[in-house]
């Protein structure tokens, strides 16, 4: 059974917590195994963001600003590995296995109907319900941005007023999501687990 993922924020807090705490207390704070604990003790989580994880950074806090945006998630589009995330919404934000599960099965489905229909390689999905909107787009060839849209606004307005911008910094997040950079993000994420 695999366990929750921690970010490295989180990992920051806990190895802080465990300064002043012993291996026992910190686990039952947090339900992280000690072995765990140990593990993160060896490994730096204080050092800066490198370039790569600055700049998504900066373009995932650039689309925050749109209007009604919750949730923000940039997954590898091969193996829908989490690469970033801004969770932030009024539910407490998106578990990031689940979105990955979710934007995967959002993913095949619509490249399926787009063969299906003939219209072409998809670039993006929409999907609108009573409580929200949800976009998956294209992030250049890696990568899937997927936006959830609370209720405050609606298809029109995201259409008309922020798709432009939404776009835009698709684009610049494509640029910097190469293969040099998913590969960093692969080997990172298989020394995760």
């Amino acid at each position: 059974m695999q366990g929750k993922r921690y970010s490295r924020e989180e990992k920051q807090k806990i190895l802080e917590y465990l300064k002043n705490h012993t291996y026992e207390e910190t686990q039952n704070e947090f339900k992280v195994s000690q072995t765990t604990l140990a593990r993160w003790s060896k490994k730096d989580y204080t050092k800066t963001k490198t370039q790569f994880e600055e700049k998504i950074d900066s373009c995932l806090n650039m689309l925050k600003l749109i209007e009604g945006v919750q949730n923000i998630s940039l997954l590898s589009y091969d193996a829908f590995i989490p690469i970033a995330f801004k969770l932030e919404g009024p539910r407490g934000g998106w578990d990031q296995s689940r979105v990955a599960a979710m934007t995967k099965a959002i993913i095949s489905l619509s490249e399926r109907v787009g063969i299906e229909v003939e219209h072409g390689d998809l670039q993006s999905t929409i999907i609108s319900s009573a409580k929200g909107i949800i976009i998956c787009i294209w992030a250049g060839k890696k990568a899937v941005l997927t936006i959830e849209f609370d209720d405050s606004v609606d298809l029109k307005h995201i259409v008309n007023h922020s798709f432009y911008f939404i776009d835009r910094i698709r684009e610049i997040i494509g640029t910097f999501v190469t293969d040099f950079g998913y590969m960093k993000i692969r080997r990172e994420f298989d020394e995760y687990i």
